[in-house]
């Protein structure tokens, strides 16, 4: 079937005889189309530039306390906490079936991995969950949620509005409440947040504590060793734009000035 298919590309004139396709093959505008990714590639590429520098990931260097924390990492001493233990506050949200949902701006969570959840964004009243919390499905997914939202009876919310938790902390928390719950829920089990209350993650400890000053400097030198990568590959694109369009200058100049031989 997809012999007799079609696919539409531009071309570099109309032509007048559309009664065979293929014969078009020939005035397929290549250069049209290689510029026109070219320009989306490079605006994607601006674009993560400006967030790199806006949220200050650009700096990518460990400072010597990151480095440290790193390699003390591999000795810390670890301790078992409960949920109820690091949240006061641990709730369900509500059920919102799909055909009820309003079109809105508030972020709407529900069970899956599928963009963290967030089914969509609606303006019913349900209960509203804040900034800095964590979010757990009935299947175990686990994420840090730093913007205010709503949230399906599938999916449990965690956070302390006592305690000022840092970001890097409940990322830290994220990520150990995910390696606890890995494996242990399913359609056939499925997971409540009221069931979650005395369920134990391990921590980093100090005097018999949680050790927050080595989870929140971990958790910033592990970000940085990730978009380490990322802003190297941005420069990397950034340069070889700059060299192409001065190329494309200097011939450009040389062909109006008639220097070209």
């Amino acid at each position: 079937r997809v012999e007799n298919d079609y696919i539409q590309l531009p071309l570099k004139e109309k032509s007048l005889d559309f009664s065979n396709p293929c014969d078009n093959i020939k005035n397929i505008d290549f250069d049209f189309m290689e510029s026109f990714i070219r320009e989306l590639e490079e605006e994607r590429i601006r674009e993560l530039n400006a967030y790199l520098l806006a949220t200050g990931l650009k700096d990518y260097a460990l400072s010597a306390e990151e480095e440290k924390a790193l390699e003390a990492f591999k000795t810390v001493q670890w301790g078992e906490f409960e949920f109820k233990q690091i949240f006061n506050n641990i709730k369900q949200g509500r059920r919102l079936k799909k055909e009820d949902q309003k079109e809105g701006t508030i972020p709407f969570v529900m069970s899956g991995t599928t963009n963290t959840g967030v089914v969509g964004y609606i303006s019913n009243p349900v209960a509203s969950f804040p900034s800095n919390s964590i979010t757990v499905d009935i299947f175990g997914n686990t994420f840090y949620r730093n913007f205010d939202f709503g949230a399906g009876d599938d999916t449990g919310v965690y956070w302390n509005d006592k305690e000022n938790y840092s970001k890097d902390e409940m990322l830290f928390f994220t990520a150990a409440m995910g390696k606890s719950l890995f494996g242990k829920f399913d359609y056939g089990n499925k997971l409540r947040s009221s069931q979650s209350f005395d369920i134990k993650m391990q921590l980093p400890t100090k005097n018999n504590k949680p050790d927050y000053a080595t989870m929140e400097t971990f958790i910033k030198a592990v970000e940085k060793l990730v978009i380490k990568d990322v802003v190297l590959y941005a420069d990397s694109k950034i340069e070889t734009t700059k060299n192409v369009v001065k190329k494309d200058l200097e011939y450009k100049i040389n062909e109006d000035t008639g220097l070209l031989n």
